[in-house]
């Protein structure tokens, strides 16, 4: 006790000594431990799965370059720019006005077609002599524009030519044939004709057509080669054309210009 009373600054000094000491030894395996720590979370972050980024929507940038390569061009053009060019109101023939914004207003644009009917040519057995050396066949081309020329008749014997047929041979007896046997001459076509059965093909066409913007009756079944006078001018029908399926075109041409026309129809099947 003495010992201590005499040496009690060293003891204390001691104690404050060690007390350091253990702080020191402490202190250092604390840094070791937070040092390890600070590693552990450092390769966590490094090592982490990163998600890529979604693709970057250029749809926008792509369209502005594509509309900057073509300039915007104005026209000012009539129809249908209206702000330095009048409207034409024109007079049709009956007196009523009309607003010309197309330019189609007038003329062969606005003819119509309101029926097709189709021209055969037909060719028959008509009759025969009882010597059986002659036959009258007929021929009836219905795209004739002249009706006295549209039915003809030939006294024909075999091997006789017309500007239609020649007669090839007789089938069955020739006081009573049971069929001709024909040569077409515009297509080289070998037919048969029988009293009963003649030979029939489409040709041609002809057309009923209205022109609503002046008071004249329509025009009633008009073949190829028609003139029709509207529209202060003469039209002639060019062509009448099966272009597919119940879908017909009527080309008319004009006499002062010669610029053609095309109006279409559609059959109702």
């Amino acid at each position: 006790m003495n010992f201590l009373k005499k040496h009690y600054e060293k003891v204390l000094l001691g104690a404050v000594l060690g007390g350091l000491l253990a702080a020191v030894l402490l202190l250092m395996f604390k840094i070791n431990q937070e040092r390890s720590d600070m590693e552990d979370m450092r390769n966590k972050i490094l090592t982490k799965r990163v998600q890529p980024l979604p693709a970057l929507d250029t749809n926008v940038f792509v369209t502005a370059e594509a509309r900057s390569e073509t300039p915007l061009q104005l026209s000012f053009a009539a129809p249908p720019h209206n702000l330095i060019n009048p409207v034409r109101w024109v007079k049709t023939p009956d007196g009523a006005w009309i607003k010309e914004v197309t330019g189609r207003e007038l003329g062969p644009e606005r003819l119509e077609a309101t029926k097709i009917t189709p021209l055969y040519t037909t060719i028959s057995l008509d009759s025969y002599n009882s010597a059986g050396s002659n036959y009258l066949i007929k021929v009836e081309r219905q795209t004739e524009r002249a009706a006295n020329k549209r039915n003809v008749s030939h006294y024909v014997a075999v091997g006789g030519k017309t500007e239609t047929f020649t007669l090839l041979d007789v089938k069955g007896p020739p006081d009573k044939p049971t069929a001709l046997g024909l040569e077409l001459k515009d297509t080289g076509l070998k037919v048969n004709i029988a009293p009963d059965a003649p030979y029939r093909r489409i040709d041609g066409y002809m057309v009923d057509l209205k022109y609503d913007l002046e008071k004249h009756r329509p025009w009633r079944d008009e073949r190829v080669g028609s003139k029709l006078a509207f529209a202060g001018d003469v039209f002639t029908i060019a062509s009448i054309n099966l272009v597919a399926t119940n879908q017909y075109e009527v080309v008319v041409s004009a006499k002062s210009t010669g610029k053609k026309t095309t109006i279409k129809y559609n059959a109702v099947p």
